[in-house]
């Protein structure tokens, strides 16, 4: 039996249940030209509510009617209220013509394609996925696997397994999460009343208990130097429930079917952490929110609870006693991260408030000459007006490049964005808005972000970026 897990996508706009029965085809037409008129409102709203005009018509001149109206979208909320509705298509006709379109697209339409094809149930689409994750296009190649995960598709193990020897992390990240994917799905639903298992796990597929599977993971983690690492280890612990950790040595004697001592298990490593969130990657981005609310006293007391939130898992807890207000709280974190950066890293502190300002203007190494710097930024920083959210994080995704191709090979690898407001200046400032832009753009180019709320603060942004990137976010209240 297929176990079917969360849909990707279904979260990111709380826009009200897709409609899947069929329309009189009389009605067609009209609903067609209504549609249309609809897609070219100024108001972004109306476009959108366009959508779900056509909810009812699953049919294959619908499908190409919304991806004509996608491609002049410029809202990236609008964008994914469509994906939603396509991929609640399920009539063959709908089904066959997105297959054909992925063959017929380039560049973000297929993107878009490929995103949909992901949220579809069914089994129609796998030939044409595996097919493109056989192919040349490394961006369509990563959302394939993605797609392939999200289905279970046993049959994709082998390509996903080879991908791990990918030469670009993207496609490597994806491989080792859409293996963890077909190791775990997400648990099913409690019934009402009922609370989580936090404990829950599948039965691991026979596919991918061979030794042969857990070995390329090992030699994949020992091989990248990343943030793709993260992703490996969240496929191995999915497979065997084991807590090794950074471990190369550990995870390649349990390929090899050997034991596992504890002389092995001492050679765990340790990255740095940022509000007690591990971080591999190898240019990352940290994102300050100096707002003036960043300048308020915490609500965190100073007893059990301010402990707590001041924990560095593996190292000793951050000196919470000058720890007095938001901005301090999170300047301490970024400085800890920063000070335990390995050799290597490279980084970049971006702060903001109504103006988006960067600390290097470019990756700088993590070293004692940037830490002095960041050190001396923090204690001059003066707390101002205005939340410039969506500039903030366009200027870390956009930091190799505002293009696809550019931040693909040149951008971060993991971000950290750290806020205690709501948007309020900037091309986007509704938070639904830029949480789906960011998520969007994010997802295509396969950076995390990991989220970081301080008291008050937009939640459900925050928690669609993180969500939609493979990220975490942390809600920190009182």
């Amino acid at each position: 039996m297929i176990r079917i897990p969360l849909v990707l996508l279904a979260a990111l706009l709380l826009l009200g249940p897709p409609v899947s029965s069929p329309a009189a085809a009389d009605d067609l037409d009209d609903a067609r030209k209504a549609f249309r008129s609809a897609t070219r409102a100024e108001d972004w709203k109306t476009r959108r509510d366009a959508y779900f005009s056509v909810a009812d018509y699953d049919s294959g001149p619908v499908v190409k009617e919304i991806l004509t109206a996608m491609g002049r979208e410029k809202n990236p909320a609008v964008v994914l209220t469509a994906i939603r509705i396509l991929g609640g298509f399920g009539s063959r006709g709908a089904q066959d013509e997105l297959i054909l379109q992925l063959g017929k697209s380039k560049g973000t339409r297929k993107m878009y394609v490929l995103l949909v094809l992901a949220r579809q149930e069914g089994e129609r689409a796998i030939p044409v996925l595996l097919e493109t994750v056989r192919g040349k296009d490394a961006q369509a190649i990563a959302q394939a696997a993605l797609a392939l995960g999200r289905k279970e598709v046993k049959a994709a193990i082998p390509d996903l397994v080879r991908l791990l020897k990918h030469k670009d992390w993207q496609v490597r990240r994806a491989a080792a999460m859409g293996i963890r994917s077909i190791a775990q799905p997400p648990p099913p639903k409690p019934k009402k009343g009922e609370k989580p298992d936090p404990n829950f796990r599948w039965a691991v597929p026979d596919e991918l208990l061979e030794p042969a599977v857990t070995l390329a993971l090992a030699t994949a983690l020992g091989a990248s130097k990343g943030r793709e690492r993260r992703d490996i280890l969240a496929a191995l612990d999915a497979i065997h429930d084991k807590q090794y950790g950074y471990n190369t040595k550990a995870w390649k004697l349990l390929g090899q079917g050997k034991a596992v001592d504890d002389r092995a298990l001492r050679d765990r490593k340790r990255p740095p952490y940022a509000f007690g969130i591990p971080l591999y990657g190898q240019r990352i981005v940290l994102i300050y929110d100096n707002s003036l609310r960043s300048g308020d006293p915490h609500a965190f007391g100073s007893g059990d609870r301010m402990q707590e939130v001041c924990q560095v898992p593996g190292g000793r807890p951050l000196l919470h006693a000058r720890l007095r207000t938001v901005g301090q709280f999170a300047q301490a974190h970024f400085k800890r991260c920063i000070a335990d950066m390995p050799k290597g890293t490279r980084f970049e502190l971006i702060y903001f408030n109504e103006i988006v300002q960067q600390v290097f203007g470019k990756f700088a190494s993590a070293g004692t000459g940037s830490r002095k710097l960041v050190d001396e930024l923090f204690d001059s920083l003066k707390n101002d007006n205005g939340i410039a959210t969506y500039g903030a994080l366009t200027t870390a995704l956009d930091l190799g490049g505002e293009a696809d191709s550019k931040a693909w090979k040149r951008g971060p690898d993991e971000i950290v964005f750290v806020t205690c407001n709501m948007p309020t200046v900037g091309d986007l400032k509704d938070a639904d808005v830029v949480g789906a832009a960011i998520a969007l753009k994010a997802r295509l180019r396969m950076v995390p972000i990991h989220t970081v709320g301080i008291e008050t603060h937009p939640y459900g942004m925050l928690e669609t970026i993180a969500r939609e990137t493979g990220a975490v976010y942390r809600n920190y209240v009182k």
